[in-house]
């Protein structure tokens, strides 16, 4: 347990270094870093007003959007401020998330929604628990996560269980991937270690993986939700 601490106390301290920006003092460590990861709560209050104006898959809409912004305080806690659970508020958000995509996912594949929210609420729970826990547990149960998305989307295309257009639902995945290729990218060449990284500039690439990912979000509840998945009974 006491090694547990200490290794979160090590990424405490040195918060944000992988993100190459410059860290600083004062409420905002890594200015840029820190304010693109606004874009996070704008998309998720685009999607709430969108949901709120067509009432188009309303509830899980706006959990998604809430999901969205407390990814997006999440960050700026991580690169801002840097106070004690940052690196919580930071990873958990992310984590919870991708559980709801893959909830959601799972829901469709199943075609049916019986007991969705009851799952998604234990996987919140249980994603809280590893998180206080083991940030390297978290970190890797992302990841796992993610995964898993993957394989669902690819299972649900293959099936044609969403009921959206073809051509849109193709356009859709076709922009998805091209913003997910920049966004890998971009997080990437915005490490510390990478070769273009300029801690002092005020042009940074985490920061542009911050505001293309917040897009990957946002076609994603366009495609999933807004374009209609199949409602079985």
């Amino acid at each position: 347990m006491l090694s547990i601490i200490e290794r979160v106390g090590n990424l405490l301290a040195d918060l944000g270094e992988t993100d190459c920006e410059a860290l600083g003092g004062g409420a905002l460590a890594q200015p840029v870093n820190a304010i693109t990861s606004l874009s996070y709560v704008i998309v998720g209050a685009v999607i709430a007003a969108s949901a709120a104006r067509t009432g188009r898959e309303r509830p899980s809409s706006f959990v998604y959007a809430a999901c969205l912004a407390a990814v997006g305080l999440g960050s700026v806690a991580f690169h801002g401020p840097q106070t004690s659970g940052s690196q919580v508020m930071h990873d958990l958000p992310i984590l919870i998330t991708a559980l709801f995509v893959l909830n959601h996912d799972v829901a469709v594949i199943r075609q049916t929604r019986r007991h969705v929210w009851w799952t998604f609420g234990a996987a919140a729970v249980i994603a809280t628990g590893i998180s206080v826990i083991s940030t390297e547990a978290t970190a890797v149960l992302t990841g796992v996560v993610i995964v898993g998305v993957l394989i669902a989307e690819v299972v649900i295309d293959r099936r044609g269980l969403r009921e959206i257009d073809r051509r849109r639902q193709r356009q859709a995945q076709v922009a998805i991937i091209a913003v997910a290729a920049v966004a890998g990218a971009s997080w990437l060449l915005g490490r510390s270690n990478s070769p273009v990284c300029e801690p002092d500039s005020l042009v940074q690439l985490h920061g542009l993986w911050h505001v293309i990912s917040s897009v990957i979000f946002g076609l994603w509840w366009w495609l999933a939700l807004a374009g209609g998945g199949r409602r079985a009974a």
